[in-house]
């Protein structure tokens, strides 16, 4: 009788290791009976760790290894987390106070490129996950805020003729084509913007919206493929996207 045989049994009550089955359960609702003023201790000391140590990392570790990566770095910056999974050797430039959240990852410079570049501007937020693929240019307006989950491409990843990409013939330039976002933009979770867009000035991404064309300022487009469906007047203020 094998092993796993052996653990099914005592699982279902059976078999000679039938004992260890109350014996785990009894394990699982053991508890020590903590004082209170310890509880409180550990919490303490729970807190302190979660706080201290990444604001440790961020400033002898993390922070020197993204400005040394990028050619630009203003000031302020604010690290969740872990940098950013930088892939390739294109330029990146970050304004003052950028924020970026953890897991991100960001190819600048896709074989056939010549000098990609990502350029964020001041007080951009870039959450979670978001991934951002440049072969040409990336270019992100000073207040945008980007959710987590966002994609962002200025290339197809890979040609479209099939025979191509049998051989895995990488891309050339000339399939790629930048993309702008302007200032003070939302681009909600899990979005996805392709080559070629350009977002106005103002102007919302809906929640899961595929952006394959230009988005005019001062809109809200939403679905797949985006389109408008609302216009803002000057003053509003924008809705949630849906």
């Amino acid at each position: 009788m094998s092993w796993d045989d052996l653990v099914e049994r005592a699982r279902r009550g059976e078999g000679p290791l039938r004992g260890v089955r109350g014996l785990w359960r009894g394990l699982l609702r053991f508890y020590v009976p903590w004082p209170r003023p310890l509880g409180a201790l550990l919490y303490a000391e729970r807190g302190f760790r979660q706080r201290f140590f990444p604001l440790v990392l961020k400033v002898i570790y993390r922070e020197p290894l993204l400005r040394y990566r990028c050619a630009r770095v203003g000031s302020r910056l604010h690290l969740e987390g872990e940098i950013p999974l930088i892939i390739g050797n294109g330029r990146i430039e970050l304004g003052n106070n950028v924020v970026i959240g953890r897991r991100n990852t960001w190819v600048v410079g896709l074989k056939g490129s010549t000098g990609a570049e990502l350029i964020v501007g001041d007080d951009v937020s870039i959450n979670y996950a978001t991934l951002i693929s440049v072969m040409n240019s990336v270019r992100i307006g000073a207040h945008t805020l980007i959710a987590s989950n966002v994609q962002i491409y200025d290339n197809g990843s890979h040609p479209l003729e099939p025979e191509r990409r049998l051989r895995n013939d990488s891309l050339t330039l000339a399939e790629s084509s930048p993309v702008v976002i302007g200032h003070n933009v939302w681009i909600a979770s899990g979005a996805i913007i392709l080559a070629g867009v350009e977002i106005g000035d103002h102007s919302i991404v809906g929640a899961g919206a595929v952006v394959t064309k230009s988005v005019p300022p001062r809109v809200v487009v939403a679905g797949n493929p985006a389109r408008v469906v609302r216009t803002l007047e000057d003053g509003e203020t924008p809705p949630p996207p849906s």
